[in-house]
């Protein structure tokens, strides 16, 4: 069989759709049959940090407008290569055509936040999901949504019957050990000023969706409330419209607290992940909700807002609260968490570490071969 992947993501930094390419690939590499030969392809260099297998082949055309060349002239490609099934990775598929009646198409769809949400999409991501994604759901053969959570929305919004949508689960490699040295610690806590002080965390794309002047308005309120020397670090880098972001940090009295180094290194994230008082995610709305499981995977506790799939991947190891823009909800769950005993914090750090182990690459790849692998 011959089995199409879109690529494009592997040409960025590694969030949440290039991470999931990522991790597959790498199991495909290492267990993936090798009777089946996959074709990677994408309209721009990827980075890939490992060899790959005579059965993986890297098809690049390049080419502006990514979506638009995997819409219109991907297909005839798609013919030539004798693909049999293509995985669209990226909420969009070839169009269906002369080209491609025959190949069996699989949708992966992460989340709807433009549909469910006006105003947290960029103009670009709302033009493209407005112009391909009802028709790549139309005509997919199977969709495969990551959570419970993204599979109604799909079903409500698009009214897909159930039985077209099967729900794969992501996984996290969080918990993969390595080394952090004493001088790498110190360097750490140097740069963001964090020796011997508490902090509260947060890592994502700064975006509107991720609701980071809640968690602002939500520092001020904890800090007014209970003066400490607790500090606040928002690392991630800049996405759209986060110029109230930076313009909320600026008026705060308590600016100074406050740290935004933008991207950080594996090892400061794990860093900050082992040592912070709590990891706070109020996001207004997510497929899947990675960070949560990272910072699980990393011992930290997590609070996190009740909503979309979030309760659904945390489960019963994060702590939530209500009122998604209620920031002093927000500011006294997390001062709730601060005030644990140490053996209600060691317990729930445990539930997290179990809640990880839910979600696994391995499984999530295994689940996505089975039905890439299927004839219909």
């Amino acid at each position: 069989m011959n089995i199409g992947i879109d690529v494009r993501g592997l040409s960025q930094s590694r969030t949440g759709i290039p991470t999931t390419i990522e991790e597959v690939l790498k199991r495909i590499n290492t267990n993936g049959n090798r009777k089946h030969k996959y074709f990677l392809y994408s309209n721009r260099d990827i980075n890939i940090d490992f060899e790959l297998n005579d059965n993986i082949i890297i098809k690049k055309e390049e080419r502006p407008l990514g979506v638009f060349w995997l819409y219109f002239k991907l297909p005839k490609t798609l013919q030539e290569d004798n693909i049999d099934v293509f995985w669209g990775t990226q909420h969009c598929l070839p169009k269906r055509n002369k080209y491609t009646k025959n190949i069996r198409f699989v949708l992966t769809i992460y989340d709807l936040a433009i549909k469910k949400l006006k105003t947290v999409g960029s103009f670009k991501n709302t033009l493209v999901q407005k112009l391909f994604l009802k028709k790549s759901i139309k005509h997919a053969d199977k969709i495969i949504a990551i959570s419970k959570s993204t599979k109604k929305d799909i079903m409500d919004l698009y009214k897909i019957k159930e039985e077209k949508i099967s729900v794969v689960y992501l996984g996290t490699s969080a918990g993969e050990e390595f080394n952090i040295t004493q001088e790498e610690e110190n360097t750490i806590q140097e740069k963001f000023a964090i020796k011997d002080k508490p902090y509260l965390f947060f890592v994502s794309t700064i975006e509107p969706r991720k609701n980071i002047e809640t968690l602002i308005l939500a520092f001020d309120y904890i800090k007014r409330k209970e003066p400490s020397n607790l500090k606040l670090i928002i690392a991630g880098g800049l996405g759209w419209k986060y110029q109230k972001v930076l313009d909320l940090i600026e008026k705060s009295e308590y600016k100074e607290d406050i740290i935004m180094p933008g991207f950080i290194s594996k090892e400061e994230k794990k860093y900050l992940y082992e040592h912070t008082t709590c990891f706070v995610y109020p996001s207004l709305y997510e497929g899947f909700g990675l960070p949560i499981l990272e910072a699980m995977a990393n011992k930290a506790l997590v609070v996190t807002s009740f909503i979309s799939s979030l309760p659904e991947v945390g489960g019963n190891a994060a702590f939530y609260y209500d009122g998604v823009l209620n920031y002093g909800e927000l500011g006294n769950k997390i001062l709730e968490v601060i005030h644990l005993s140490e053996e209600e914090k060691e317990n729930k750090i445990n539930q997290g570490l179990e809640q990880v182990q839910k979600f696994t690459w391995d499984e999530c790849t295994k689940e996505l071969l089975e039905i890439l692998n299927r004839r219909s």
